[in-house]
């Protein structure tokens, strides 16, 4: 028994971007390998796989299981398909990008196969040795784990933008039709509840324009919406910020909010926490705003600007503004 099955989640028929980019990482990986492990993959919905092959780097068979009652997440339905989808596919490693689904689903299928789970691991470079590396205790410690069942179940946060897709090989998609959906103990769909917005996920933003307490208050969170628009990129939020209510649970970045791996990441009125930076880790470019030159953030910061963030962002908003006219 060898081989990796990805887990390739969709939300509202689309494949998420971390989902691809966890792929491509693993494909990347694999090449680089001495003995790569074959990488299958798998969409549970009616997901549109038009176009998928172009996202999807390398060469592997993506299993597309698009029963309606995939449609949305149900921890039965959902449990009960990769289960069977699992043991079918013959491999020993199923992978996940670490999100608030996978949060859920991975520790009900590691009690169903019997399997070691391994999660928020900070790559998918141990993959193939069983083990893996995470921060803990406020990330000021960095732990190996290590597997002990020959099935391991693993989800792998974000670290980055992935390299672009190679275009050797090929991505076969094979439709499954014949997996029971229904979940084996009853259950009914009560109501869904979604929010709406026009601005990408702060989990998959290449651009995040961050704020903290340093704001302070609710309403200058407004200049950031502006800046983030004006970058198309998506406004994020410290912990402290949440718990103030000024901005919702969904933008929080964080040790006990989402991880985060954009190509620039502007903080802008937050300290640094070591809480808050285990959620940034994957930033290709920190850029932190702050009135005191000895906040910690700018031990980490690529560049810093100490300053008044009602100053310098109303500054940027024009800057960026005039930069487009001239475009």
């Amino acid at each position: 028994m060898s081989g990796i099955l990805v887990f390739l989640e969709q939300r509202d028929g689309m494949v998420r971007q971390a989902s691809i980019d966890l792929w491509n990482r693993l494909q990347e990986q694999a090449a680089a390998g001495a003995e790569p492990q074959p990488l299958s993959g798998i969409i549970a919905g009616p997901a549109s796989t038009v176009g998928i092959e172009t996202m999807l780097s390398g060469s592997g068979t993506i299993y597309h299981v698009s029963s309606d009652l995939l449609c949305l997440y149900q921890p039965e339905s959902y449990t009960q398909t990769l289960a069977e989808l699992f043991e079918r596919s013959g491999c020993s490693s199923l992978v996940f990008a670490d999100t608030a689904l996978s949060r859920d689903l991975a520790p009900r299928l590691s009690v169903r196969l019997g399997a070691s789970l391994l999660s928020g691991c900070s790559g998918p470079s141990a993959i193939g040795a069983g083990t893996c590396m995470r921060p803990v205790y406020a990330a000021s410690v960095v732990a190996s784990f290590a597997a002990e069942a020959e099935r391991r179940i693993y989800t792998i946060s974000s670290q980055g933008p992935a390299a672009l897709p190679r275009k050797e090989g090929a991505i076969v998609i094979v439709p499954v039709d014949d997996l029971s959906c229904e979940p084996s103990r009853p259950s009914a769909f009560a109501s869904r509840i979604a929010m709406t917005s026009t601005k990408p996920d702060v989990s998959e933003a290449n651009i995040i324009v961050a704020g903290g307490r340093g704001l302070g208050s609710a309403d200058a969170f407004a200049m950031l919406d502006e800046l983030a628009g004006l970058l198309g990129g998506a406004v994020g939020a410290s912990r402290a910020v949440v718990d103030e209510g000024w901005r919702p649970h969904s933008e929080q970045i964080g040790q006990t909010g989402k991880t985060v791996a954009p190509r620039l990441y502007l903080a802008c009125g937050i300290s640094g926490t070591v809480q808050h930076l285990a959620g940034t880790g994957g930033a290709v470019m920190l850029v932190a705003i702050n009135s005191d030159r000895h906040a910690p953030i700018f031990d980490v910061a690529d560049f810093g600007i100490v300053g008044d963030v009602h100053t310098i962002i109303p500054g940027l908003i024009k800057e960026v503004r005039e930069f487009l006219k001239k475009k």
